[in-house]
């Protein structure tokens, strides 16, 4: 015969709500009560029937997180506060990587909006259009946007200070002197990210007073970063006659490509060429020499998405808009150097 919630509460000492709680809410029951009914529910082997609790409670306990890659060590830390979280509020996870695919991305917008249940959709740095992001806010279930927003639209949007980010590394460089820095960056036109990027950078130049080169910007519509095309396009750069003194990178990843690039042609780095990147992963502390980055506070983003996106599960009302940006920091390391011409 199969045990019952009313088996593990006589077991327990505790009402069967009080072990619906513990399987629902548990942060609303006390330590001690809590892990009295955990003890029970595994010594009685006591198997949640997940379909009748959908059918009773029209829910599914599950939220759905869309990320651009598994690969990248940021995403990776969102992930991990994502499902910290979730696991502490009794969620699953439903991981929808979309590899900067558009076609992926939109399969997945129609699985999410046409076809999978879920309580509620984490959505991290789309690359999809807005009209297609749309889709999810217009769906079923409550969404949380992070590092997007779209106009006239309920959405809450978590974001991480972009502009900030390069805008510092671009400030820091040239403060040292350097006057040719250039940007390699992303060019998927949705991605704001890699828009917000650039207008650090962009920034930071015209505060210096220095001329804007369309030249010295230099975007890859290519997500992964360990390519045939970034190495020609990072070889070209440095093989130029009049090569840049200084190169501001999106994420440490494309950072550690140029550094790849400079051994293979003899280039010290900071001697001959400086580098910074962005994300502060752990490479860019061992790398050599080590990688003046940017520090951004990836868990925090995926702790503050899923607040709010918990808090519309529960009822509450979305907050509008975009919430306030979270801060990064310069980390300054060996990689930049004043120029040597």
């Amino acid at each position: 015969m199969p045990v019952t919630m009313l088996d593990v509460a006589r077991r327990a000492g505790v009402s069967t709500a009080t072990v619906s709680r513990v399987l629902n809410t548990p942060d609303v029951v006390n330590a001690a009560t809590r892990e009295r009914v955990m003890d029970s529910i595994r010594q009685l082997d006591y198997k949640l029937n997940v379909a009748a609790r959908r059918l009773r409670t029209n829910q599914t306990r599950m939220i759905a997180v869309v990320v651009p890659t598994i690969a990248e060590p940021v995403i990776n830390q969102v992930i991990e506060a994502v499902e910290d979280a979730a696991i502490a509020q009794g969620y699953t996870l439903l991981l929808c990587s979309t590899r900067g695919d558009a076609g992926r991305e939109q399969s997945y917008i129609d699985l999410l909006t046409q076809q999978m249940a879920v309580d509620g959709v984490l959505y991290v740095s789309p690359r999809a259009a807005p009209e297609d992001v749309c889709r999810l806010v217009q769906g079923p279930a409550p969404l949380v946007l992070c590092n997007y927003s779209i106009d006239d639209h309920a959405a809450p949007s978590v974001w991480i200070d972009h502009v900030s980010s390069i805008y510092q590394t671009t400030r820091y460089l040239i403060d040292l002197g350097h006057r040719r820095i250039t940007l390699l960056n992303l060019s998927a036109p949705f991605y704001q990210p890699a828009r917000m990027r650039r207008r650090g950078y962009e920034m930071a130049l015209t505060e210096a007073g220095l001329p804007l080169d369309p030249a010295r910007i230099i975007e890859i519509h290519q997500p992964t970063y360990n390519t045939d095309e970034w190495r020609s396009v990072i070889g070209d750069l440095l093989d130029q006659p009049n090569r840049p003194t200084a190169v501001v990178a999106f994420n440490d990843e494309v950072a550690l490509e140029v550094y790849a690039a400079c051994r293979a042609r003899g280039l010290t780095i900071p001697s001959d060429i400086s580098i910074t990147g962005c994300d502060d992963t752990l490479l860019a502390r061992y790398a050599d020499p080590p990688l003046t980055t940017v520090c951004v506070p990836a868990y925090e983003l995926g702790r503050q998405a899923m607040k709010h996106l918990l808090r519309q599960i529960s009822g509450k009302p979305a907050r509008a808009g975009s919430i306030p940006r979270l801060g990064v920091e310069l980390v300054i390391r060996e990689s930049c150097a004043p120029p040597a011409v």
